[in-house]
């Protein structure tokens, strides 16, 4: 009998996963659909992410998944309807126009001056920009991603799409006819496609067996620091562009969230054993400090979690090497809102076009 088997299994309820769903959902409705993880939706980096959209890709592979990622957001929230967060207005600083341009994609940016932004940022007085400073103008979003993957599971279920949480996958294998799935309750299932997207939990997970050895898989620390000062309703994002940081205004949460590059590697998955350490600290005071005078914002408290990195940094869609059907996306790499659904897009055209 056909009935119990599903035309896609999803393994990974964060963003990357619960974006290949609902691209399956939409391209082919009354498909049978089923998307496990190990712990709940939006347990692992997609719970903490700010969900920060910014048209910036730092080669060309990173610039093709912002295109299409940004269009996929588009269709699924017209008119920046977010769950949470909005479209605003994106100020660059740098002293490197000429890089800031080669990078920009989907629009490109303007030139702008100093005053434009201060003018918007009574809630940040302290901020200073250097005379020899480029500004530049641009769009951006930013939202929750916890937020949204809540959001994709309503509408999944909504649509009849078993989410099943607590339950992870044990053991894939090729069967006779479909790939056979063991899940932690020894069940076995089958499915004629499967997304493998487990986020952090990738690089030491048995599982991380199907996929070639090839790029080569860590997990990083990533920190925000949330900093005490209100924004308030016109508050623009402000991008750090040289050391590629972020001042977001989360207006909703009354705080100015700072995002930076903590270089913590190979930690485990497991964020209650994470802390801000004092190299963060100092990385993210010094970072700051080169923009605020006489000092710097307090802080008021701070998010620690940690995502996967491939090799070059950029996320990937790869077949599986030994079971066919099967497809892993993931190295999020801190971008995971920015280019998961891409390649979420690439696994699932893929898939659906090899066994039509």
């Amino acid at each position: 009998m056909t009935d119990n088997i599903y035309d896609l299994a999803v393994i990974g309820a964060g963003v990357m996963g619960l974006s290949a769903a609902v691209i399956a959902a939409n391209n082919s409705p009354g498909e049978r659909i089923v998307i496990f993880d190990r712990e709940t939706v939006g347990a692992g980096s997609s719970g903490f992410a700010p969900g920060i959209q910014i048209n910036i890709g730092r080669n060309e592979k990173e610039r093709s998944l912002v295109n299409a990622g940004s269009k996929i957001w588009r269709d699924i929230y017209p008119h920046g309807q977010w769950p949470k967060g909005r479209n605003c207005d994106v100020f660059w600083l740098t002293r490197n126009p000429e890089e800031l341009s080669r990078t920009s994609c989907v629009v490109g940016t303007t030139p702008s001056a100093s005053f434009a932004l201060t003018e918007r940022l009574s809630s940040l007085p302290q901020l200073s920009i250097p005379a020899d400073m480029a500004v530049a103008l641009d769009r951006g979003s930013y939202c929750p991603v916890d937020s949204i993957v809540q959001d994709l599971a309503q509408r999944l279920k909504a649509v009849g799409i078993a989410i099943c949480e607590g339950t992870s996958i044990e053991r894939i294998r090729q069967g006779p006819s479909h790939i056979l799935l063991q899940t932690s309750v020894d069940s076995e299932l089958s499915a004629r496609r499967v997304v493998l997207a487990i986020g952090p939990w990738l690089p030491e997970s048995p599982l991380r067996a199907h996929l070639a050895a090839e790029p080569r898989l860590r997990v990083k620390k990533v920190v925000a620091l949330h900093l005490a000062a209100r924004p308030t309703a016109n508050c623009p994002m402000i991008g750090l562009f040289d050391d590629y940081a972020f001042l977001v205004p989360m207006i909703e949460e009354g705080y100015w969230l700072f995002s930076f590059t903590s270089q913590e590697w190979n930690v485990r998955p497991d964020t209650s054993r994470l802390n801000v350490n004092s190299d963060d600290l100092a990385r993210a005071t010094a970072i700051l400090a080169k923009w605020f005078s006489p000092e710097i914002p307090a802080v008021a408290s701070a998010r620690v979690f940690c995502d996967c990195y491939s090799d070059d940094g950029v996320p990937f869609s790869r077949p599986a090497q030994d079971v066919a059907g099967l497809y892993v996306i993931g190295g999020g790499a801190g971008n995971g809102f920015r280019f998961g659904p891409a390649c979420a897009e690439e696994a699932i055209r893929s898939l659906y076009s090899h066994h039509r």
